[in-house]
């Protein structure tokens, strides 16, 4: 797993030449990366164990509500609360957050449901449905704990689906993947989407040459 990941840039991309450069580093058994990439997530927010990424990550193989309540309580298995909505009102962390109130994350997390299953969504490339599924989940917060994990392993299943590595953050690029949820929370999404193609283009270059 290379090391230098991710790296945040201003540079826009074009999308449909960037992108198609995943297409031909294709091929090679991509599972061994997404093994190292758990400790990563797992090192996040503290997880006490790789293998809890892992369990949420077989666990939420498609985007469903259940799915990722499942997801969350195998996350933090021994936190209270783990697998439950949020039951507490939370002002906004980051400016154009919604973070709805209690009563209305079910019906919010239905919506991202239909929303990232609709043939429109499916349509736009993996890189992209990553970012959004990402925004989506920190936009309606909808945990008391650990909701960046959960938008890191959410977001993930569109890359897993789509044959592509994982999107993960090192912790020295923490502080610059912040100011790209914050952007993407103001409906500027390039950087995050900069960041998800650069790590993913970058771990597939690297497993090529294994």
């Amino acid at each position: 797993m290379s090391d230098d990941l991710p790296i945040y840039s201003e540079t826009p991309l074009r999308t449909g030449l960037q992108f198609a450069e995943l297409e031909r580093l294709k091929g090679p058994d991509t599972l061994p990366v997404w093994t190292e990439a758990d400790a990563r997530i797992a090192a996040f927010e503290g997880l006490s164990s790789p293998s809890n990424v892992a369990a949420a990550r077989e666990t939420l193989i498609t985007f469903t509500k259940d799915g990722l309540l499942r997801a969350h309580a195998q996350l933090f298995p021994e936190r209270a609360g783990a697998g439950r909505w949020r039951q507490t009102d939370l002002k906004p962390l980051y400016r154009g957050q919604d973070c709805a109130p209690p009563e209305f994350i079910d019906r919010s997390a239905e919506n991202l449901m239909t929303w990232v299953n609709a043939e429109s969504f499916t349509q736009i490339h993996p890189i992209e449905q990553c970012a959004l599924a990402m925004t989506r989940i920190v936009d309606v917060w909808p945990f008391e704990f650990g909701n960046v994990t959960t938008a890191l392993v959410f977001g993930n299943v569109a890359l897993r689906n789509a044959g592509l590595t994982p999107f993960f953050v090192l912790p020295d690029y923490r502080s610059e993947f912040e100011k790209t949820i914050a952007q993407a929370m103001t409906i500027d999404m390039q950087p995050l989407i900069n960041a998800i193609f650069r790590t993913v283009k970058k771990e597939m270059e690297a497993l090529a040459k294994r």
